[in-house]
């Protein structure tokens, strides 16, 4: 009997070993296969872990190794603080994703800062600087107090089929706290790295005319958009001159009858100062009506700051564009007023004498509102600041059409307007802003129209357009959409003719700060053109679920308390009950 019962131990024991060494061997597979696989559930709200479904076709369709080098790497000497760990992480954990659908997708964390030779770090760094990769110095902490400044790189190149671009992971938004900037960085991050892919990928481009012929920018004004939209799209002008095919054309199909195609995905209408002809706006229209999509960037009036330059005061008065017609049938109407916003930037001016020089001084210059984008559009969502000079109120126009109108931009919540003809006094930027007549709140100034347009010219045919029925007259267009801007100088880069220099799209050069400008029409060149499956990505929202930051400093020593020792009890009281049960089974 006692023989029996020492082998129903020993084999108990032995049991209970095997046990062990299997649940140990099965996490150490676990372990190795998990560094070869990637895969998670995610049951966040936001589906903050989860790829759209255009990301997913785009990674799916990559036939060639794509490899991002991401210069976010640090050390154990030189650590990341906590905010940038966590951007680190979330761009590996997104790359992940992607490679989990497609094996060509490839990614190499690389540290700046390992360099020991002085001249090689700095040759590095150069390099990165001439791919348009800025590096940001940051202060570190080591806990004791001591701190430390390292270069941080925030940023990728990606690679594919010979081809390269860079991109910043890291969002520039001077509005917004820290945790706020690392948080929509990251909410970001999707769409940075799939559009970085896209870009290289793309075999067919969409087309973009820039209209020319009625005093429009162009030339040097339009380098920097133009260096910076030709990486996905072939750019060309185009000029009216009332010929009736120059954007829509006519084919014959197999049998033998004829129809009617857009040669432009886009057309770019950017601050026309002269008169369109009827002609023209019928072939504008038309080319709406067959699915066209137009960006608008429109001055009603004639502003400009260097004219202030001769003369301390100026009359702003009306562009004759003939346009206000056409964009009130499609669903808005720009106001031919000037916008004065409290939240402006500034410029110089002469306050004062010191001795025969003038002496300066930066006043707010309320003339150049600084637009804070607030709408959750994926145009816009995350952007930084967006800089405007003379910019002017839109109204949304109820047609009892089927165009949805969502707006973009607007301004500040102390606006005031000054309608034309209005006098720009240079003095206003000296005199402190009466809050009475800055009552005007959340002004628009960019508006987005999607939907199915009518024709201007539906029930106004006049005998001279004898090329309709070769055009093909359309009463109602395709769905489509367009974009109408009130400043035709968000677009326009500063560009000296002289010598040959210019300045960044956005830029401000009286205050050296670069704005969210270019970012802003880049997206709306994408939306337009039919990329709105990648611009969802933009539309995730990663809450962030902030602590009580004062709770948790007047408790700190309780809530430490709880981590330490309600675990450890959890463990002890689990074990007592195991304990327990298993003395109380043996013993029957």
């Amino acid at each position: 009997m006692k023989k029996d019962k020492d082998n129903k131990k020993r084999n108990l024991r032995q049991a209970s070993w095997i046990e062990l060494g299997a649940g140990i061997l099965l996490i150490i597979f676990a372990n190795i296969i998990s560094n070869y696989l990637f895969a998670r559930i995610d049951l966040t709200a936001e589906k903050r872990y989860s790829l759209t479904q255009a990301t997913k076709q785009l990674v799916k369709s990559i036939d060639e190794p794509v490899l991002f080098r991401v210069y976010l790497k640090d050390t154990a000497s030189a650590p990341f603080p906590a905010d940038f760990k966590r951007l680190q992480n979330e761009t590996k954990q997104m790359l992940n994703q992607m490679r989990a659908y497609n094996k060509n997708i490839q990614y190499e964390f690389v540290n700046p800062n390992s360099f020991t030779n002085p001249e090689e770090r700095r040759g590095f760094y150069q390099k990165l600087i001439q791919k348009g990769i800025q590096p940001t110095q940051i202060q570190t902490g080591n806990g004791s107090g001591m701190t430390q400044t390292i270069d941080i790189v925030p940023a990728a190149t990606v690679t594919y089929k010979g081809r390269e671009t860079a991109i910043q992971l890291l969002q520039q938004q001077k509005y917004v706290s820290q945790d706020e900037l690392l948080n929509n960085s990251i909410q970001n991050l999707e769409y940075v790295l799939s559009n970085a892919i896209r870009s290289l990928a793309r075999v067919d481009q969409p087309r973009i005319g820039f209209l020319a012929g009625h005093g429009e920018l162009g030339g040097g004004n339009l380098y920097d958009i133009q260096s910076a939209l030709q990486e996905y799209y072939a750019l060309s002008y185009v000029s009216l001159d009332s010929n009736i095919n120059v954007l829509t054309g006519r084919q014959q199909k197999s049998d033998s009858s004829f129809g009617f195609y857009n040669k432009y995905d886009l057309l770019i209408v950017s601050k026309p100062t002269q008169a369109f002809n009827d002609k023209d706006l019928y072939i504008l229209d038309q080319y709406v009506m067959y699915g066209g999509k137009i960006l608008w960037l429109i001055d009603p009036l004639d502003a400009d700051l260097d004219s202030l330059a001769r003369q301390p005061q100026m009359a702003a008065t009306r562009y004759n564009l003939r346009l206000d017609e056409m964009l009130f049938n499609y669903g808005v109407r720009i106001n031919p007023d000037i916008i004065m916003d409290v939240r402006c930037r500034p410029i110089p001016m002469a306050v004062g004498m010191v001795g025969d020089k003038p002496q300066l001084k930066f006043c707010p210059w309320y003339y150049f509102p600084e637009i804070v984008p607030t709408a959750q559009h994926p145009i816009v969502r995350n952007l930084d600041l967006i800089k405007t000079d003379f910019v002017s109120s839109i109204d949304l126009i109820d047609n009892d059409d089927d165009v949805e109108k969502t707006v973009l931009l607007t301004t500040s919540e102390y606006s005031r307007v000054k309608n034309a003809p209005a006098i720009i006094d240079l003095n206003d930027g000296k005199i402190e802003p009466d809050q009475r007549l800055y009552n005007k709140q959340n002004l628009p100034i960019a508006v987005l129209l999607e939907g199915s347009f009518k024709s201007m010219f539906r029930n106004r045919l006049s005998p001279e357009f004898t090329e309709q029925a070769a055009m093909g007259f359309k009463e109602s267009s395709k769905p489509t959409k367009m974009i109408v801007i009130s400043d035709g100088d968000m677009i326009k880069n500063r560009y000296n003719y002289n010598d040959g220099s210019g300045y960044p799209m956005g830029y401000d050069n009286y205050t050296n700060t670069l704005y969210a400008n270019k970012e802003f029409i880049l997206n709306a060149a994408n939306y337009l053109t039919g990329d709105e499956g990648f611009m969802s990505s933009r539309s995730r929202e990663i809450k962030l679920r902030k602590m009580d930051a004062m709770k948790i400093q007047s408790n700190r020593t309780k809530y430490q308390l709880l981590n330490v020792l309600l675990p450890s009890a959890i463990i002890l009281a689990a074990g007592a009950v195991i304990l327990f049960l298993r003395k109380r089974k043996w013993k029957k």
